[in-house]
């Protein structure tokens, strides 16, 4: 199967002059890792301080990251400067307790303040597992509603069952 942290990584390592991106979901650290390395600063959240840890363990040689131990749905608590990148690996940390996990309701109002300090240029990326079936039909609802400003792509794997898909929301061009 396509590897779609793979495709999004492609995606963004042409991304030009990338200096604030947040990981909205830092589950292992793995999206930390490769934001720091292609940012100037990175802010990481988390609800699950075992989660930080174990990012902070992974990026124990980088210096550019911020962690929060918060839901992503308080990101202008901590954010008030604008944004270039911002990557939702949504669901539960691998490994972890399946109850704890990314909702609708959270996912959609940090989706909407994130919305407010991206950059003209600015991107976001979001993997969906449609396990979590409230979340993902309350996604495609939002994005589908998104105003013209914003272009949306959606990549699904339509011939696998019950696959993740991506979406990518970008600033239209004016």
């Amino acid at each position: 199967m396509i590897k779609l942290t793979h495709l999004y990584r492609k995606i963004l390592k042409d991304y030009q002059s990338i200096h604030i991106s947040v990981d909205m979901t830092c589950g292992k650290g793995n999206d930390t890792l490769f934001l720091s390395e292609i940012s100037k600063k990175v802010y990481s959240f988390d609800i699950q301080k075992n989660a930080i840890n174990k990012a902070k363990e992974l990026t124990k040689n980088k210096d550019n990251i911020i962690y929060i131990c918060d839901n992503h749905e308080h990101i202008l608590k901590y954010i008030q400067e604008k944004i270039d990148v911002a990557i939702y690996n949504l669901g539960y940390l691998p490994g972890g307790n399946k109850d704890i996990k990314t909702t609708a309701s959270t996912t959609i109002h940090s989706l909407k303040s994130l919305m407010t300090i991206l950059n003209d240029s600015g991107i976001i990326i979001i993997e969906v597992y449609p396990h979590n079936k409230e979340e993902s039909l309350a996604l495609d609802h939002y994005i589908t509603n998104l105003d013209h400003t914003f272009d949306v792509l959606k990549i699904d794997l339509y011939n696998k069952v019950n696959p993740p898909y991506l979406i990518v929301i970008k600033k239209a061009l004016k």
